[in-house]
């Protein structure tokens, strides 16, 4: 297929859609403005005022599961070993070590 026929065809194929699309009458081509008073109507709370604050009030595994928080806590934390620091050398021990025990003597 050269370029040419492709161009052609390409080129009839937009004049057609543009065409077709003028010619072609819509129904009501008008945007109809919904009524002033319309309104959805949504369903009512699930559940009461005085639900959500207790549930609220009280967490999720104490309502579901009936356990005790300070039992659970005590079997399920724990403190964690601080690891014991290790000692730094000091910058001027570091340098007696790198420049000879600190004699500053310059042997040839």
């Amino acid at each position: 297929m050269s370029t040419l026929s492709y161009q052609i065809g390409f080129t009839l194929g937009t004049v057609t859609r543009e065409f077709l699309r003028a010619v072609k009458k819509s129904p009501d081509s008008r945007v109809k403005a919904p009524l002033a008073d319309a309104r959805p109507s949504l369903p009512g709370p699930c559940l009461s005022a005085k639900m959500v604050d207790d549930m609220s009030q009280i967490p999720a595994i104490v309502r579901a599961k009936g356990v005790d928080l300070y039992h659970w806590y005590d079997v399920n934390t724990r403190v964690a070993p601080q690891p014991a620091r290790k000692r730094r050398r000091s910058v001027k021990s570091a340098e007696k070590l790198v420049h000879g025990q600190g004699d500053s003597t310059i042997i040839c």
